[in-house]
């Protein structure tokens, strides 16, 4: 099931009532502040009101769009059809959405078992849970994030993270909802036809440094539907950061793209360095010739690995320390192997000639 995110469908109602530039007359804060506007305004704390009531809107510059529906701030050139302010009982307002209008699966971090990770890990899951919190509201709205802590094990530690106060709810557990686990042990990929506006979808509350804790999301709800998030099948590309999955997550339940399409674009630099060093040290072939023993991947192969991820030669380089360097050669290489032998389990190709005759790229 594809989703509209809510500022798609706050412009689409916006331009039903005739509003094609809505003016935001405050300086925008972090995230996306058209969809957390929607949310907003559905809920009564900010109101949609026309120049009719409003009076002179003074032109502003484009902050965002959707629906062909743009949303202005500033001073600019673009005139203004209304303003969208927080609600002082001053203006009366338009109606333009309600909450029922938006209907979400859920997303929640479970935090059984948080009395088990480190003082570090705990603070690193904190970080993540409010950089998920955000990415939510960037694409849902805020209600559709929450955490599960059965105990309370967790609250007086989000309490003292989160200042003045927690800004999404905490629920003891989960009831009439479909519950989804994203494992990434689980044997199949995530798809839409797994998702609907009555599902939720629990992350494991786990940041285990030490590998202490593998494993443990297979005891999170153990009857749930259990879905990972892959790249063709393989979870290397993937991030194990909560908020990182989330920012996928989104993302693939709000467009038409293919999960592979969606995980390459969210690829983050540690993302596409970690593709390097795992695709290079996978594919590393060991070819000797009269002089030495050369490290090397082929050129058909970096070509590929470069392009599908987009890494440059920062993102090889990076790669090489982790295997002592590596040589990228042509494939016409292998047309001058004539022999193959096992040297301490591994392979070596020997060839006539010289390496340096087809050598590509070095990465010392």
């Amino acid at each position: 099931m594809v989703f509209k995110r809510a500022k798609e469908i706050f412009a689409e109602k916006l331009k039903l009532a005739g509003i094609r530039n809505l003016k935001y007359l405050r300086k925008p804060g972090r995230g996306d502040t058209f969809n957390r506007l929607a949310y907003l305004v559905a809920d009564g704390r900010f109101k949609v009101v026309t120049g009719d009531e409003f009076g002179e809107i003074l032109p502003g510059r484009m902050l965002d769009s959707a629906a062909g529906v743009n949303l202005l701030f500033s001073a600019g050139s673009v005139t203004a059809d209304a303003v969208v302010l927080k609600d002082s009982g001053r203006f009366k307002g338009i109606s333009v959405v309600s909450k029922k209008d938006f209907s979400y699966p859920d997303i929640a971090v479970d935090m059984r078992f948080f009395p088990y990770l480190l003082e570090r890990e705990r603070r690193s899951l904190l970080n993540q849970i409010e950089i998920t919190f955000g990415i939510v509201r960037d694409y849902f709205t805020p209600e559709n994030f929450y955490l599960i802590d059965g105990d309370g094990c967790c609250v007086p530690f989000l309490e003292e993270f989160f200042t003045p106060k927690v800004p999404f709810g905490v629920r003891s557990g989960v009831s009439e909802r479909q519950i989804l686990v994203l494992d990434p042990a689980a044997e199949k990929t995530l798809t839409r036809s797994d998702v609907d506006e009555n599902t939720v979808i629990v992350f494991g509350g786990i940041v285990d440094h030490g590998e202490r804790l593998k494993g443990a999301t297979a005891r999170i709800y153990e009857n749930a539907v259990r879905r990972k998030i892959a790249y063709k099948g393989s979870i290397l590309p993937v991030s194990d950061r909560i908020n990182e999955l989330t920012k996928i997550l989104c993302d693939f339940l709000t467009c038409e793209d293919s999960l592979d399409v969606v995980i390459r674009r969210n690829l983050t630099r540690q993302g596409k360095l970690k593709v390097a060093r795992e695709l290079v040290m996978r594919n590393l072939m060991r070819i000797k010739d009269s002089n030495r023993v050369h490290r090397c991947i082929f050129f058909s192969f970096y070509r590929q690995i470069a392009e599908e991820f987009s890494l440059k030669d920062f993102h090889f380089r990076k790669a090489s320390k982790h295997v002592n360097g590596f040589t990228v050669v042509k494939d016409e290489i292998l047309d001058k192997i004539i022999g193959k032998k096992l040297v301490k389990g591994k392979e070596i190709l020997c060839v006539e000639g010289l390496v340096d005759d087809y050598i590509v790229k070095k990465y010392p």
